[in-house]
């Protein structure tokens, strides 16, 4: 049994509609996971910076403390 297959604007456009609304979000969801992964990234690489900037400062003013208590 031969079954016809009528394409046109009609018949082609829901699937394409469906397609390109799949791919958006698709490609938008990867975005969005590759910027929060970044974005996670530099806020610990900054948070390291200042915790390590915050212990040289303490063994800093450690430092002068003991040359002062010293004199």
């Amino acid at each position: 049994m031969k079954t016809s297959r009528n394409i046109n604007p009609k018949t082609v456009m829901a699937p394409l509609a469906a397609f390109t609304m799949a791919w958006v979000l698709f490609a938008y969801t990867r975005h969005s996971i590759q910027a929060a992964k970044m974005n996670a990234k530099l806020t610990r690489e900054q948070n390291q910076q200042q915790h390590q900037q915050q212990q040289h400062h303490q063994q800093d003013r450690e430092y002068r403390d003991r040359r002062h208590s010293e004199k």
